[in-house]
C-alpha cells in the first residue's frame, strides 16, 4: 500500500511500481480478454478491451512518475508544476488521450463508470468548491488516487476513504483514446 501524502524522491517507488505493472501486464491470463478470432462485431469488442486496458496502464505509469512534483495554480508541466486538471491533461496526453483543460470539461468529455467498476487509471472527480467536478485525480488502486493538491503537498497520493474525499466524490470517468470514444458514439 502506498503512503498517504506527498512522496519525495520516489525514484525507488517509481521503479518498483513500473516493474510491478510490467509484471502484471505479462501475467494477465488470456481469458481476461476476449479471443481475437471472433466474428467482426466481437473482434471490435476485443480490440476495445485491449485498447482500454493499454490506455489505463499508460495513464497509471505516467501518473506515478509525477508524484512529488510541485503544485502550481494553472500549471500544466512537470517543470513548473501542476494544478489538478493540468496534471490530468498532461498525464493523459502522454498516454495518447486528448482531453480538455478544465476538470468540468474533462468530466463531460469522458464516459462515466460506476464506482464498483473503477480501475487503476480511471479519473475520480470531486465537488470541492460547491460545484460539480471542481477537482480531479487519477485512481491508482487500493482506494487511493493521485492529485495535484496544493502548494504544501504538490502532486500526492490521497485516500478515497478519507472523509473529506469520500463526502465529495462526484463520479468516475474512464480515459479512452479518441478512436474508442468515436466508436462509443456510433
Amino acid at each position: 500500500m502506498l503512503p498517504v501524502g506527498p512522496i519525495k524522491g520516489g525514484g525507488g517507488l517509481l521503479l518498483l511500481l513500473t516493474l510491478t505493472l510490467s509484471g502484471c501486464a505479462s501475467m494477465t491470463p488470456h481469458s481476461a480478454y476476449p479471443p481475437a478470432n471472433l466474428s467482426h462485431g466481437n473482434a471490435s469488442s476485443a480490440y476495445d478491451s485491449r485498447a482500454e486496458a493499454t490506455t489505463l496502464d499508460a495513464v497509471l505509469v505516467h501518473t506515478i512518475a509525477e508524484i512529488g512534483k510541485p503544485y502550481q495554480w494553472g500549471g500544466e508541466s512537470p517543470r513548473t508544476g501542476f494544478d489538478c486538471s493540468g496534471l490530468i491533461q498532461y498525464v493523459l496526453g502522454r498516454a495518447g488521450v486528448t482531453i480538455p483543460r478544465t476538470s468540468f470539461a474533462q468530466a463531460e468529455a469522458l464516459p462515466a463508470v460506476s464506482l464498483n467498476r473503477i480501475r487503476p487509471g480511471d479519473l475520480v472527480f470531486f465537488n470541492t468548491m460547491g460545484q460539480p467536478f471542481s477537482h480531479v485525480g487519477i485512481y491508482i488502486g487500493g482506494n487511493q488516487f493521485v492529485s495535484a493538491l496544493n502548494r504544501q503537498q504538490g502532486v500526492a497520493v490521497q485516500s478515497l476513504r478519507t472523509p473529506y474525499w469520500a463526502e465529495r466524490l462526484d463520479g468516475v470517468r474512464r480515459p479512452m483514446p479518441t478512436e474508442l470514444l468515436a466508436m462509443r458514439d456510433d
